[in-house]
């Protein structure tokens, strides 16, 4: 099974959260573990506003490990669907939020996330949760 983590997982990683390390190292044993460009781009924001080559160093050994999926026309054509389809109904959510659950839904993967509330609203994404 392939999982997709969101941001805010690694950076719970990189903080070293005892209880996402624990799930991340029993995962990553028996399955494969990825995250999409928009995570690894709002990760790096995220580094260079802190300035920090401590952090820069600790997530490039990261992605040593964990490769990093590109967003594909196809995924962005799902983005635009599933971005269309919130507003319609009311319950939109951020874009790059969007991008993250398209790119999990094309790759079929799992999507790891602490952010359950505005991505379960995304139809057909499978979430799982390991900060609980």
């Amino acid at each position: 099974m392939l999982y997709m983590l969101d941001t805010n997982i690694v950076s719970y990683l990189l903080e070293k959260n005892e209880k996402v390390l624990a799930r991340f190292d029993t995962i990553f044993m028996q399955n494969k573990i990825t995250i999409s460009s928009i995570v690894h781009y709002e990760i790096q924001r995220g580094i260079f506003c802190r300035c920090s080559k401590k952090l820069q160093e600790k997530f490039e050994l990261f992605c040593k490990h964990v490769p990093v999926i590109a967003l594909t026309n196809s995924d962005f054509m799902l983005a635009a669907r599933i971005y269309a389809d919130l507003r319609l109904k009311g319950k939109p959510i951020e874009d790059a939020d969007i991008f993250i659950g398209a790119s999990a839904l094309a790759n079929e993967a799992v999507l790891v996330t602490n952010n359950e509330e505005h991505l379960g609203r995304i139809k057909g994404l499978r979430i799982e949760n390991w900060t609980k």
